[in-house]
């Protein structure tokens, strides 16, 4: 199975001190969130089976695809799903100064808000990678740093079920579930994590549990 940083209980405890991972809840609810899109094939895929199962997601847009795919920015807004910031040009901020930090998560917001006229609530650093001081000055422009609790690595195409696998497994109230919609570049695959994403949406409500946004889940903390 498929192992990320997540999986090591040192890692997740730091993460946890810095930014949210998952919502302490006894209720059986959880958040799935997509990265890196939109793209011009998987989202609309994706899309199609969040609306057969009735399920709201949160999808962290980089802010170069949403101005290349506005349309396709505005039917995830439109369909109800939460918008996250994912900065503009997909960059790991831990590598940059103040001023381009300040450039890539101000670059994304301002792309989904030209195109959904929403401002997103929560950022998340691309890669997962950060610093302390980036994470404050995110703060200071209005964002809530995010990364989650469940990332089964999926943009590695490790094959379909052991995506769901790995997703089973670790799943507990609260989890915060990462796959991706989009990649590096439009010629990324990410056929197994829709088809993925399609079996979790059959198979976690079966073990009782309930997707929610992002906002939506924080609010039942």
């Amino acid at each position: 199975m498929t192992r990320s940083l997540l999986d090591n209980p040192q890692v997740r405890a730091h993460l946890d001190r810095h930014l949210l991972c998952s919502i302490r809840t006894g209720e059986p609810r959880i958040a799935l969130t997509f990265d890196d899109g939109p793209h011009p094939r998987h989202t609309p895929q994706l899309l199609g089976h969040l609306d057969r199962a009735g399920v709201k997601a949160t999808f962290f847009l980089v802010g170069r695809r949403v101005n290349a795919f506005p349309d396709l920015a505005r039917e995830i807004a439109a369909r109800g799903h939460e918008i996250g910031n994912h900065g503009f040009a997909h960059v790991p901020i831990n590598l940059l100064p103040a001023s381009l930090i300040r450039r890539e998560v101000e670059g994304g917001g301002k792309a989904i808000e030209d195109a959904t006229g929403q401002k997103a609530r929560f950022f998340r650093p691309p890669m997962g990678w950060f610093t302390a001081g980036a994470l404050r000055l995110v703060r200071k422009l209005g964002y809530e740093p995010v990364i989650g609790s469940i990332h089964p690595r999926d943009s590695t195409r490790p094959g379909v079920q052991v995506i769901v696998d790995h997703v089973m497994k670790r799943v507990t109230p609260g989890s915060i579930i990462i796959l991706h919609d989009g990649g590096w570049s439009l010629q990324s695959d990410r056929s197994q994590s829709v088809r993925a994403a399609e079996q979790l949406l059959e198979n976690l409500p079966r073990q009782g549990y309930r997707f929610e946004t992002l906002s939506r889940l924080c609010a039942t903390a």
